[in-house]
């Protein structure tokens, strides 16, 4: 333990409604957390020594932390290690910085090629997210801010999203955020609005034809981690009048930064296996024009 964290704890204990021993067991905790890039397991000893607690203290937290899930005993020796339930714990939060790390340089790519605004955004509570936004430098356009929340049903990254998580998962969202008409093009009825993320699946593309903001045209891909779960999507977005003609070029250049991104957050995972259609609906890829896009929702696309 530092120096700077030994004396910060303990100007804390002067504070009658600090807990004592939750120190204890962060100090341990922050302890392993140094230590897991160096070895695998720590012996009993060596931890030991490193806090400035009695050793059946630490035994003790130890003990206790091993009875929770968050510290592993390994075999019968006298050697410790963070446990799974630590890192399911701390797993959102890790995955999360690392989602915008190892996506910055794909966004700086497609804002370099395109022009155009881009976007990563996560669900949060049935509600797009926007995490991390790279402004298109034209004078006109329309660019979110991080933070900055959107309807599932209108938004390309909504879509993208949705499309390739279980079925009940997806009504319970919708039930809980009925599909306003945000402009003339949103889909607002929820057999077509199921029947359309069925296409997505297929192509691993959603399109936000003007759906959410007349005017705004908006392309999103999924992207996957590890075991296939969707956990993130990627967007363009811009004036109809720009992103028209680049549409399929869009498109096609969106859904390879997808699978770049799934493919950097799971570096184990070869191409084949980046995105998860076999299991949710298999399809070929289809690139969609603007002027399919545009086509009256009256009735779903084929």
């Amino acid at each position: 333990m530092s120096k700077n964290r030994l004396g910060k704890a303990r100007r804390i204990q002067a504070d009658k409604n600090y807990i004592e021993v939750t120190g204890k067991i962060f100090a341990l905790l922050e302890y392993f957390v140094e230590r897991s890039g160096d070895a695998k397991s720590v012996p009993f000893v060596e931890i030991a020594a490193a806090v400035p607690f009695a050793r059946t203290t630490v035994h003790r937290i130890l003990y206790s932390l091993e009875k929770l899930g968050y510290i592993e005993k390994d075999g019968t020796r006298a050697r410790y290690e963070l446990g799974t339930k630590f890192f399911e714990l701390t797993g959102p939060a890790i995955h999360f910085r690392r989602l915008q790390s190892v996506s910055k340089s794909v966004m700086q790519n497609l804002l370099l090629r395109f022009g155009e605004t881009i976007n990563l955004g996560v669900l949060d509570d049935g509600r797009v997210t926007y995490i991390d936004v790279l402004q298109s430098p034209s004078a006109l356009r329309i660019a979110a801010v991080p933070g900055e929340r959107n309807p599932v049903h209108s938004t390309s990254l909504g879509k993208a999203m949705l499309a390739f998580m279980p079925e009940k998962q997806v009504e319970a969202i919708l039930d809980r955020h009925p599909l306003i008409k945000r402009t003339p093009r949103t889909i607002t009825q929820k057999k077509h609005f199921l029947e359309h993320l069925a296409s997505v699946r297929e192509s691993c593309i959603a399109l936000d034809m003007e759906e959410n903001l007349t005017g705004v045209v908006c392309v999103a891909a999924p992207i996957h981690d590890q075991s296939g779960r969707v956990v993130a999507g990627i967007s363009i977005s811009g004036p109809a009048s720009r992103m028209d003609p680049k549409l399929a070029r869009i498109q096609q250049e969106l859904k390879e930064a997808a699978q770049s991104i799934t493919r950097m957050l799971s570096p184990s995972v070869v191409r084949e296996s980046v995105a998860p259609m076999a299991t949710v609906g298999p399809g070929p890829a289809v690139m969609i024009s603007a002027e399919a896009a545009r086509q009256p929702r009256s009735k779903p696309r084929p």
